[in-house]
């Protein structure tokens, strides 16, 4: 449930600023709102310094730890060594492009022997001309000097030294070049002591490595002072008072009043509903299961707002239904959701956040319930149960449940606007949509999976002695409902309107909501192909080769299925079922201001 706001407003002495936001801090429950937020600022120093720490985190954290043998602490302070890790990484970045331009200069140069340059040097300066020239082998003769002989031949194109005491004249066909600046033994020497200065860096990366939780510590103290600023910078004061306004929630006042008075410090502070036109911060106090859907929210980046319903329960729940329908395997739901449940404890004590480790387990446990009702493992069937999903009669019925559900979900939506309604006439109307949509589901049956389910589409009722089918009253009565009571008034013309207008804006979208949840059926049905195709053809492969291809094929086809709860479990929520409640996620979350750990 979205748990009941009051707005704070606190006043004190301006000299006890720093002391009143550090109880509030500790306190940890008041989400702090800028009084000008154009006046929230950082000191630069802070922000340069969260920069430089955290590139430090990211280089540090992808070097390997250190043997027992040779772990040597790199001693100093935080702000040293992330200084001194920075100087490492840059250093490396410029020895490994070094060593690229190293290497590919000594395969340049490799295939030129041992020239001796020196005494190539010793020669020119002597007034012999030398001039090396590339080209074509057959070429060779043409060139007119004392001396020609061949330096090197690769793929038919040869290098040619031509020495005389006179011009040398190469032929056009032939490509005057410069004799490499060293030899290639020097480049080599270069070589191996780029990389031996590159394994000196490394090495002392992984000693600065043995720091790493004091340099992390530096970063969240630095993240600790920044959001300090943050609020004290949007704090209203003046030369003797401050004022500070925010939220606290209706059942964490208490906690803020008694820290504040353990403090022993003089302010005013005053809590106040929220007004009509206010947006309060959203939190969200749901138990255990409910909860469960927070990582997915903070994924997507979802708040309902403060004054909408809080839909989580049934978001989740939805979402294992169609996680189910989705992924239609029980060995994928079963080979995530068992590692999983079994190492909660190990993982959750490795910092995984355990409301995500829940709600993977509960996913994928709806997928597994699911394959093994249909009796699909790994796109094979275990056992004859009698049902088969590909069959006529199997396709008939998952499409039926399909929009079975899709109007129960959406009917839902519209009894929980019914229940935030006022009681008045226009209750009526959105009774009207309830019946209207059910009404649509008995054609789309009708029209889409071609026979009647739940509702007897065809079956003849008679009403005061006229006969029709049940879709058809069901039509009849929800229009009627829908046409005069959706703005009741005694304007007969404007009430007519307004319902004429209600069904034109909404009538397509009542089809097209319900029949969007048949992705269901065709997504699992997919992936279920998919399967069968990857074991058909391990089939035709030797053991040896099946193993690999049947890991792949069916890993690639997991992470289709995770693909599809994101897409489509998630899309029949956020869409379908949040355009008829009317839910609009533009919440703010609730962000107290506390101290980071």
């Amino acid at each position: 449930m979205i748990s009941k706001m009051k707005k704070l407003l606190l006043g004190g002495k301006a000299s006890e600023k720093e002391k009143v936001l550090e109880v509030l801090r500790e306190a940890g429950v008041v989400h702090v709102d800028a009084a000008v937020p154009e006046k929230v600022s950082v000191p630069a120093s802070i922000n340069e310094e969260l920069h430089k720490c955290n590139r430090a985190i990211i280089e540090l954290s992808q070097i390997e730890c250190l043997s027992d043998e040779d772990k040597i602490e790199t001693p100093g302070k935080a702000k040293r060594l992330i200084e001194e890790t920075l100087e490492h990484v840059t250093a490396l970045s410029k020895l490994k492009d070094k060593l690229i331009a190293l290497k590919k200069e000594y395969e340049e140069t490799e295939v030129w022997g041992p020239l001796g340059l020196k005494d190539l040097y010793f020669l020119k300066n002597s007034g012999l001309n030398i001039v090396f020239s590339k080209g074509s082998k057959e070429h060779k003769d043409e060139i007119k000097s004392e001396f020609v002989d061949t330096v090197y031949c690769k793929d038919g194109i040869c290098v040619f030294i031509a020495a005389s005491r006179n011009e040398i004249e190469i032929p056009k066909q032939l490509t005057v070049i410069e004799a490499p600046r060293r030899e290639s033994a020097q480049i080599a020497d270069e070589i191996k002591a780029t990389e031996n200065t590159i394994c000196d860096h490394k090495h002392a990366l992984q000693c600065l490595k043995l720091r790493f939780s004091d340099i992390q510590a530096h970063y969240t103290k630095l993240l600790n002072q920044k959001r300090f600023a943050e609020v004290e910078s949007g704090v209203m004061t003046d030369e003797e008072v401050f004022v500070l306004t925010g939220w606290c929630p209706e059942k964490k006042v208490s906690t803020l009043s008694e820290a504040l008075e353990t403090a022993q410090l003089r302010v005013a502070t005053h809590f106040d509903d929220a007004a009509e036109d206010e947006n309060p911060p959203t939190y969200l106090d749901n138990p255990v299961y409910s909860s469960s859907i927070n990582p997915l929210y903070d994924f997507m980046g979802l708040t309902p707002s403060y004054n909408e319903p809080d839909a989580s329960f049934l978001f989740l729940s939805t979402l294992i239904i169609f996680s189910g329908f989705l992924v239609a395997d029980a060995g994928y739901g079963a080979i995530i959701a068992l590692p999983l449940l079994f190492g909660y404890k190990k993982l959750k004590e490795r910092g995984v956040d355990e409301k995500f480790l829940r709600l993977a387990i509960f996913l994928f446990g709806g997928a597994t319930v699911y394959g093994g009702i249909t009796n699909s493992w790994f796109g094979a069937s275990l056992f004859n149960t009698g049902f088969n999903p590909e069959s006529p009669d199997g396709s008939f019925l998952l499409q039926a449940l399909c929009f079975l559900m899709g109007v129960i979900h959406l009917t839902i939506a519209h009894i929980i606007k019914l229940k935030r309604k006022k009681i008045n006439l226009s209750v009526v109307g959105e009774i009207g949509w309830i019946i209207f949509l059910w009404a649509m589901y008995g054609m789309i049956c009708k029209l889409v999976a071609g026979r009647d389910f739940i509702l007897p589409g065809t079956q003849e009722f008679t009403i005061l002695g006229s006969t029709s089918s049940l879709t058809v009253w069901l039509f009849k009565i929800s229009l009627t409902m829908i046409l005069f009571f959706t703005a009741p008034s005694f304007n007969v013309f404007k009430m007519v309107g307004a319902g004429v207008g209600s069904i034109l804006t909404n009538a397509s979208a009542a089809f097209s909501d319900i029949l969007s949840y048949i992705r269901l059926w065709a997504v699992g049905l997919a992936g279920s192909k998919v399967a069968v195709a990857f074991n058909d053809i391990g089939a035709m492969l030797p053991i040896y080769a099946q193993i690999p291809v049947l890991i792949a094929g069916h890993g690639l086809n997991i992470i289709l299925c995770v693909i599809a709860i994101l897409a489509h479990g998630v899309r029949l929520n956020l869409l379908e079922f949040s355009n008829h409640l009317e839910l609009d996620w533009a919440g703010r979350e609730y962000d107290p201001f506390k101290k980071i750990n």
